[in-house]
């Protein structure tokens, strides 16, 4: 689930910003990056080049849209950011989108992907919207409980498609253009819901990555990631990371908190009675290491990463650990904080300009998922190397901490239900989606990866991270990545007019 920036990048400033806020004394302020990971953030975007410069023919704009689409009695409006070109149309040609899913409008979607290059052989015309309540599209005053309450999945939905309605008929003034979606994660999920819930305006969409399985319990993202550590690293890697979470564990269980938190460096002693304190200290180190390993979504990183902590320089594990994400984070904290008060302060900001809202959209992020999709990453599963102590509990309370105490763990399991009643999880009914993912992209889980259904079709591109289909074809791309493009293209073509065998795969 924004980016004129590259995330990780961004978030690097936006830590140091935060470090600079700090009263004299010790710097200690949770990175701003650990804070995104925690609910997805740092996935919802994919890397931008840095060296990327917008085309000029991209135009910036907005659209008016009603806050409340199903109350009659409620005529309030907000405008949403949104931008397009035409430098590919031919008239006559069709509608490209890329949904906009939880990050800011980002021109590289619409100008340097491999949907781009299909658009221009289509002669299509290109857009993308930017979500309600990201970027500079926040319909209330503020970002409290009660004004989030419009954060819905289906306000977004006609969001867009009344949107699409406004493009076909007063920009491309063909009100009968063909319409084909493109979105990853989030915004690839609401790609695909848009096909089937609106399949007379939508004539097909290609998601990559897309997040349409609603889950409280995500143990498969902490499995994943512990299976990238074998692939990319080494088995001694995995096994040195599962000695240093189970040491700390058991120390913390024998009482022995002094060790732990000196070595650690925390700001304040942990407190092994507080289970949510334990939770948050072991979580943030596995987000720690995630950010590290799969930093700018470059995944050779985990080798690099593993050479730290397998190095023989470190008597145990637990010391190499510890070291490293004190190196890592040296220049923005002089001290590692764990007060749950801190962390829910600055989710608590309700404030639109707040750069923890303004530049990653934290808090919206936060409501939505509390809400509606869960997707949080808990270490139950006895199939990873981080410990056994995370699990949703430590997420419910943030949840209730930061929106009230009306955000229930019932009324989570029933917004997660819900979300897969209504859309279908990976059983969705649809026709004419084309769902892929990597091969090692741990929101494959949450994703379609195999579909029977000969009208809609899905693939898994082998030994590929998150997203990695979308970008434009390379010298660089595996024989499996470029049938993977391919596939798109045909797919594409097909629903503009032209068939194809639906039995390709």
């Amino acid at each position: 689930m924004k980016l004129t920036l590259v995330l990780l990048v961004a978030v690097a400033v936006v830590s140091t910003t935060f470090a600079k806020t700090v009263p004299s004394g010790k710097r200690s302020r949770l990175p701003m990056e650990l804070l995104g990971g925690m609910f997805g953030a740092n996935f919802q975007a994919p890397k931008v080049p840095k060296d990327y410069v917008p085309n000029p023919r991209i135009v910036e704009d907005r659209f008016t849209s009603r806050i409340n689409h199903f109350d009659p009695q409620n005529r309030d409006t907000f405008e949403f950011n949104f931008l397009w070109n035409d430098e590919y149309y031919r008239p006559g040609g069709p509608l490209f989108i890329v949904v906009g899913g939880h990050h800011r409008t980002n021109p590289f979607f619409i100008d340097e992907t491999h949907f781009k290059d299909i658009a221009a052989l289509q002669g299509a015309f290109l857009a993308t919207n930017e979500h309600r309540y990201f970027g500079t599209s926040v319909p209330t005053e503020d970002l409290s409980s009660d004004n989030l309450r419009f954060l819905r999945t289906e306000q977004t939905l006609f969001d867009l498609i009344e949107w699409i309605d406004f493009l076909r008929r007063e920009v491309m003034r063909d009100p009968n253009a063909k319409v084909i979606l493109h979105g990853f994660s989030y915004g690839g999920a609401l790609a695909s819901w848009a096909r089937q819930r609106f399949p007379n305006i939508i004539d097909g969409a290609w998601v990559s990555s897309a997040t349409v399985r609603a889950t409280v319990n995500f143990e498969e993202f902490t499995e994943d990631f512990g299976n990238t550590i074998r692939i990319k690293g080494s088995d001694e890697c995995y096994n040195s990371i599962f000695r240093a979470f189970h040491t700390a564990e058991n120390l913390l269980d024998a009482g022995r908190t002094d060790i732990v938190s000196s070595m650690f460096n925390t700001c304040d002693p942990i407190d092994a009675e507080n289970s949510l304190q334990v939770e948050l200290f072991l979580h943030l180190m596995t987000l720690s290491l995630e950010l590290s390993m799969f930093d700018d979504f470059n995944i050779e990183n985990v080798q690099r990463v593993c050479n730290v902590l397998t190095d023989e320089q470190y008597e145990t594990p637990m010391e190499a650990l510890a070291a490293y994400l004190k190196d890592r984070y040296s220049e923005i904290r002089d001290c590692f904080d764990l007060s749950f008060e801190n962390f829910i302060s600055i989710l608590g900001n309700v404030s639109v300009d707040a750069p923890q809202n303004a530049e990653f959209g934290l808090r919206q992020l936060n409501y939505h998922i509390c809400t509606e999709f869960g997707f949080f990453q808990t270490a139950k599963s006895r199939d990873q190397p981080f410990g056994s102590k995370v699990t949703y509990d430590l997420f419910l309370a943030e949840c209730s901490a930061v929106f009230g105490e009306w955000l229930t763990q019932e009324v989570l399991y029933d917004g997660v239900r819900l979300t897969n009643f209504h859309f279908g999880a990976t059983d969705p009914r649809i026709t004419n989606v084309l769902y892929t993912n990597g091969g090692i992209d741990p929101f494959r889980h949450v994703s379609i990866t195999e579909y029977t259904n000969l009208l809609a079709n899905a693939r898994v591109t082998p030994a590929a991270f998150y997203t990695e289909d979308i970008r434009a074809i390379s010298g660089m791309d595996s024989e499996e990545m470029l049938e993977t493009k391919h596939m798109a293209e045909e797919y594409i073509t097909t629903w503009l007019g032209s068939p194809i065998s639906p039995f390709r795969k």
